[in-house]
């Protein structure tokens, strides 16, 4: 029997996620037949298409003569006849949206950053028009955000997958993707949504396949229906109409058992970590088992994947030397949970010869590593095995701050040697108490020790921070914003780039679990809305959530004070700048920024 994985949209359009050729990877190597499909960078190259741009333009025309049924219909009404009447930016959106991706596909323009730029804003630009054509629905090159949030609950999902007008992906996935597809051949299909932006785009897709297929298995995967676990029991609208199971934690061996079972026909009660309706119409999960050791998986198979059609001018691939945190302990994460709380290590020589042999396979040097972070000891055996094996490579990855006693310059010289020119550190904060309260294992004092010993080393580091966590007063928060100025481009230049954010309360975090200890009064759970994975709370101590909106604002003038290069890394993915990185360097990054002709083109 054949299994087709699918990775649907909303997903960042520069490189492959990992699930897919990693399942694929291991399932080959049971002897079963896998084919894999990105719908996510095949709906980007429909959607930046003319001949979609212009169905979208006869649906605007569409929507503008029918009758309004909200205000907000009314209001667009405006818009829509300013779009309609202004011909010349029609057409410039139509004529340029091709040119504009084979720009950022073509290394001769993806590195004359005015022409880069002005292909990403066109981009952009078309799709604020498919927006427009599926108002209030807003789509961008990085999120989906349907009005209502209907992916926090069951009403919501069964709405939203059956709306031709406000969903882009039903028009999408009915007329242009799924009849371009033949899933006759196969058995199973397994469908990941690791991300809420993807919930309605891989619903409406699992939904078209259960009635056109009805003897295919749907099965679903992922982070997200991993954490709706425990409100699935009364949901069997979701097994009737999108999907027959769901697969929870890490998926090699429960899918390997599943597609056996499917094949067989044989009943689904010894398929571990599964969720799934009986015929009574009872909703039951199964067993945990616990996930594989790192020697029993396999390495991932990008084959049969599109590495053309990514927005890049030559691949970049993702890569993932551990699973689960090594430290697994901040109280405001939630990423171990998709594994378990088990985390486990590849062999760095393994590593190192899996690099090499994805550099010979498919002609790429750059990868992103998907790790939560990988520890100083592993970065040190695995820098090694690369330098040892002579692998030209070039990386990203994210690393957690610990005693200069094991990250330091040595440790720095030597992973910038073997090629990871880029660290993405979780600092969050740089006041010691709220580090404690996070359990980040580190204080100011290591933050700002090893972010000098990374920067000497010729490393370009960003720095993860947010503003809000529970208790945090102004000061604290003050605190941290005087940290990333001091260490800025314009003073000791030992932080190169900076992404901020707000706290946000996350089902299955530490916090959510036990919010008296962190002085939160309330968790705000709506009954109607059981599948919402963000939460609001009450807390009478820290700051208020307008004055954690001040600072977040005002922090955006720092940066554009402090970090000239910002006018350069805002523009790029982290994919895409690490190609910058990698070509220019760090020293010239910093150049081009001072360069008002290039940036202001």
């Amino acid at each position: 029997m054949k299994t087709a994985l699918l990775f649907p949209p909303q997903w960042f359009p520069s490189q492959p996620y990992l699930a897919a050729p990693t399942l694929k990877g291991y399932l080959e190597s049971k002897g079963l037949e896998v084919d894999q499909y990105d719908l996510n960078i095949e709906s980007y190259d429909f959607f930046l298409s003319r001949p979609y741009l212009e169905y979208c333009i006869d649906k605007i025309k569409y929507r503008l003569d029918a009758p309004a049924q909200t205000p907000g219909e009314r209001d667009v009404k405006q818009v829509y006849r300013q779009i309609l009447s202004d011909t010349d930016y029609l057409e410039n959106v139509l004529s340029e949206v091709e040119s504009a991706k084979n720009v950022l596909r073509s290394e001769e323009l993806f590195f004359q950053f005015p022409i880069y730029k002005q292909a990403y804003t066109a981009l952009k630009i078309a799709m604020q028009l498919v927006s427009f054509a599926h108002f209030p629905t807003r789509l961008d090159l990085e999120s989906l955000y349907m009005e209502g949030v209907p992916e926090d609950h069951l009403p919501g999902i069964l709405g939203a997958t059956q709306d031709p007008i406000r969903n882009p992906y039903f028009d999408l996935f009915q007329n242009f993707i799924l009849p371009n597809m033949d899933l006759s051949s196969y058995g199973l299909v397994g469908i990941s949504i690791i991300h809420v932006g993807q919930v309605i785009p891989a619903l409406t897709l699992s939904r078209f396949i259960r009635q056109k297929y009805p003897d295919i298995h749907v099965s679903i995967g992922g982070s997200v229906f991993n954490r709706h676990a425990d409100v699935l029991y009364d949901k069997q609208a979701l097994f009737r109409e999108y999907f027959h199971s769901v697969v929870l934690f890490e998926g090699e061996l429960p899918l390997e058992r599943l597609i056996g079972q499917v094949a067989s026909g044989g009943s689904l009660e010894s398929v571990p970590n599964l969720i799934y309706m009986q015929e009574d119409g009872a909703v039951k999960k199964n067993e945990t088992a616990k996930s594989l050791p790192y020697e029993q998986l396999a390495r991932p198979n990008f084959d049969q994947l599109p590495l053309e059609k990514y927005f890049m001018p030559y691949p970049v691939l993702p890569y993932m030397a551990s699973r689960g945190c090594y430290w697994g302990k901040c109280t405001f994460c939630t990423h171990s949970f998709i594994y378990d709380s088990y985390y486990r290590k590849e062999n760095e020589e393994k590593v190192a010869e899996d690099l090499a042999y994805f550099a010979e396979r498919h002609g790429v040097k750059h990868f992103t590593f998907s790790d939560e972070a990988v520890s100083p000891n592993a970065f040190q055996r695995m820098s090694k095995a690369i330098l040892a094996q002579k692998v030209d490579m070039k990386a990203l990855a994210m690393i957690k701050f610990e005693s200069n006693t094991v990250e330091n310059q040595k440790l720095f010289d030597e992973m910038f040697q073997a090629g990871f020119i880029m660290l993405f550190f979780g600092l969050e904060s740089a006041n010691d108490r709220i580090l404690s309260l996070i359990e980040k294992g580190t204080d100011k004092a290591t933050e700002q020790q090893v972010l000098e010993d990374a920067s000497r080393a010729g490393i370009w580091n960003h720095t993860y921070m947010f503003f809000g966590f529970p208790t945090e007063e102004k000061e604290e928060a003050i605190e941290t914003v005087d940290f990333i100025i001091d260490n800025s481009e314009v003073r000791s230049a030992n932080i190169h780039s900076v992404g901020q954010s707000t706290f946000t309360l996350e089902k299955d975090s530490a916090v959510f679990h036990n919010p008296s200890k962190f002085s939160i009064d309330r968790v705000i759970k709506h009954p109607d809305r059981d599948m919402s994975i963000m939460y609001d709370y009450e807390i009478k101590v820290g700051m208020t959530k307008d004055e954690v909106g001040e600072v977040y604002e005002k922090f955006n003038q720092v940066i554009d004070d402090c970090y000239p290069s910002s006018k350069i890394w805002k523009f790029l993915s982290r994919e895409h700048f690490l190609l910058y990185l990698d070509k220019f360097g760090k020293e010239e990054i910093m150049n081009m920024a001072s360069d008002e002709e290039l940036v202001d083109a």
